[in-house]
């Protein structure tokens, strides 16, 4: 369904309107969808969202900036196409809020620039919702190498100084925000319920899977 709404996009943002690209710039674009949380690990359920993150990367035919541009209107039209009620009913929700800084980052990044941030800024929780980062739809060899760029970030990272305890916290954070009349009844976020299997079972995979890599998969059941 990702891939058919990625065509969907090319074709919206290609032609000859006030607001399209050429559709020899459009096609010189390369683009990748990384499908993260859930859908990365093949774990969805009726409620999920679909996590992504968008990727993309410049070639000798589009500069890095203009290619950045097309990437973005792709990718706002590629969620369109899922998540609008047209002649199809909506299908479900898109969510890249798991990108470099979040809501307050860019939608789409090149290769180069995600790599730079996970180098730098990046938090201990990051590297473990990189755990389940899985290509998916659009250049699979951008996303090939994206998936490979990460991996090294996200088998590393329990050597951070205080990631252990990083990582337990913002697990309490979750938790401390639950009202006091459901925390018995959450069986997603509440102690002991999904969240708290899913993090534990990841936090245990980040501080062994550097020196054991059969833990080194995306699925919960799999790893556990």
């Amino acid at each position: 369904a990702l891939e058919a709404s990625l065509s969907v996009a090319r074709g919206r943002v290609s032609g000859t309107g006030p607001a399209a690209f050429p559709r020899a710039q459009v096609e010189a674009t390369r683009f990748a969808i990384i499908a993260m949380g859930k859908t990365g690990a093949r774990e969805l359920n009726y409620v999920s969202d679909v996590d992504v993150i968008f990727v993309t990367e410049s070639t000798d035919d589009i500069a890095v900036d203009r290619a950045v541009l097309v990437s973005t209107r792709i990718a706002i039209a590629a969620m369109h196409a899922i998540t609008d009620l047209a002649a199809e009913p909506a299908l479900w929700e898109v969510d890249a809020n798991l990108r470099p800084e979040g809501k307050d980052g860019a939608l789409v990044r090149t290769l180069d620039s995600h790599v730079a941030y996970y180098e730098r800024w990046a938090k201990g929780w990051e590297f473990q919702a990189l755990l389940k980062a899985r290509p998916i739809a659009g250049s699979a060899d951008l996303g090939a190498r994206y998936a490979e760029a990460v991996a090294s970030f996200v088998w590393n990272s329990a050597t951070r100084p205080g990631f252990v305890e990083s990582v337990q916290r913002m697990r309490e954070r979750v938790t401390e925000h639950i009202p006091d009349a459901d925390v018995d009844r959450q069986l997603k976020l509440g102690p002991g319920g999904l969240r708290d299997v899913e993090f534990t079972v990841q936090l245990l995979q980040l501080v062994h899977g550097r020196d054991d890599p059969s833990v080194r998969v995306r699925a919960t059941l799999e790893a556990m």
